[in-house]
């Protein structure tokens, strides 16, 4: 493990595949952060975990992670038209719309509502106490330079 992210629920060391023990995972990705400053996350999260703040403990997490210590300028994420659950987490922390996809499921056509965060909005809506520690030496690989 390079560093390590830590909020009430998100145990770094609870890293499972979904559907065995936690039920729960979270990921931030980047393509060309340096030069873009945006990050994109994903989480999953078993029913039986719903409806207790720990979805949106999940993800307030790596938005910590991604704009006061990275610098990001904005994150984007995505869910299909009916997970209201995760429509919900990305209201709480400030997501705006950022327009539609439509995917095949099952040879079906299915919305994806595309959402947006901008640092002004993650300012706005900053409220779980997130502690970040060992990040100092992983920060020339996500193209982050040191501050002397």
């Amino acid at each position: 493990m390079l560093g390590r992210l830590a909020s009430r629920h998100v145990d770094p060391q609870s890293r499972r595949a979904p559907g065995r023990g936690a039920g729960r995972y979270q990921s931030i990705g980047a393509r060309n952060f340096a030069v873009c400053a945006e990050v994109n996350t994903g989480s999953w999260l078993g029913r039986k975990h719903h409806g207790q703040g720990i979805g949106t403990e999940m993800r307030a997490t790596v938005l910590e992670l991604a704009f006061a210590h990275l610098g990001a300028g904005s994150a984007v994420s995505s869910a299909f038209e009916d997970n209201l659950g995760s429509h919900g987490v990305s209201r709480k922390l400030g997501y705006e719309p950022d327009g539609l996809e439509v995917h095949a499921v099952r040879g079906k056509p299915a919305t994806i509502r595309r959402l947006r965060l901008t640092r002004t909005g993650w300012e706005a809506h900053r409220s779980v106490p997130v502690e970040v520690t060992g990040l100092t030496e992983c920060l020339p690989l996500f193209g982050v330079r040191i501050k002397p």
